[in-house]
């Protein structure tokens, strides 16, 4: 914002100890629409219209689902210059009961043309994906974890928009995730390499444009396919790649590691409903041995 004058940054009321020094130094290009979220994605369209760009920031389903509409028809439409910046991708808000949680986005944001979705697993790959995102005049789709994501990415790298990253390689059975579900992932290969399963995980940062190069790639030879992320299984990454899969006439099964498609009744901290959901290290490990039995 120092450094292009055309930003302006939107917030539905949220972001209390986050953004106080944005809307200091910035009074004039920080907007605080209240709780009204879809006049707040008429505000940036309005605003991405007359030349500015824009970046809205709220909780995923107020940002996402509650003005679906609003995203599809003034923002994607018009294929106009907005960055959504959804917090609390997955169940981080565990503690929130489920109108809180992040299960659906990935789902409902993939089908609207001229949309990108991005999706960092750590703090490193989020710094390195807003720079490449800002030089990008489009709609995108930001998904944000909530806070104290481990670290999997000591040292920054050469990310690019629709590459995904090899983290680990091996040659038994390829593991595609995304999103801050990455570090229960590595967690879980490190188990199966003790298990003397070896497997590749790769890092699909953004899901659209997603990489069909890398997905065809590291499918090619392996035993099996899987894919884990922290949202429904249907819609989401595994369903993105298993339908790339098939149409490369890929013979190997897919099995796809996720929330079931039924509404959580239950509360507690993300490390609790990973845990009860199948979703920490060592289920994702255990469901992965149990599949190649």
């Amino acid at each position: 914002m120092r450094q292009d004058k055309s930003i302006y940054f939107l917030t539905g009321d949220l972001g209390y100890s986050v953004l106080e020094d944005i809307e200091k130094e910035f009074q004039s290009r920080f907007i605080n629409v209240g709780i009204a979220e879809q006049n707040l994605i008429g505000i940036a369209s309005g605003l991405a219209l007359s030349g500015k760009k824009v970046y809205v920031y709220s909780i995923i389903p107020f940002i996402t689902m509650r003005c679906f509409e609003q995203i599809r028809n003034d923002i994607c439409y018009h294929n106009l210059n907005v960055t959504i910046l959804g917090v609390g991708a997955g169940l981080s808000y565990g503690i929130l009961w489920p109108t809180h949680f992040a299960l659906e986005d990935i789902a409902i944001l993939n089908v609207l043309p001229n949309m990108t979705i991005f999706s960092p697993c750590d703090e490193t790959e989020a710094i390195l994906g807003i720079k490449e995102l800002y030089k990008l005049q489009r709609p995108c789709y930001f998904r944000i974890g909530k806070k104290q994501e481990p670290i999997i990415y000591k040292n920054s790298f050469n990310l690019k928009i629709g590459k995904g990253n090899v983290i680990t390689e091996g040659s038994d059975i390829v593991i595609f995730s995304s999103g801050p579900i990455v570090s229960e992932v590595i967690k879980a290969v490190d188990i199966l390499r003790i298990k003397k399963i070896n497997a590749s995980l790769v890092d699909i940062h953004t899901i659209k444009p997603i990489d069909y190069e890398i997905i065809i790639e590291k499918a090619k030879n392996k035993k099996m396919i899987f894919t884990v992320e922290e949202h429904y299984k249907i819609g989401g990454l595994g369903s993105i790649i298993s339908q790339i899969l098939v149409s490369e006439k890929n013979s190997q099964q897919v099995i796809s590691i996720g929330i079931d498609n039924k509404f959580i009744k239950d509360v507690g901290s993300q490390n609790y409903l990973r845990e009860k959901f199948g979703l920490s290290g060592d289920k994702i490990a255990s469901i992965i041995v149990e599949s190649l039995k």
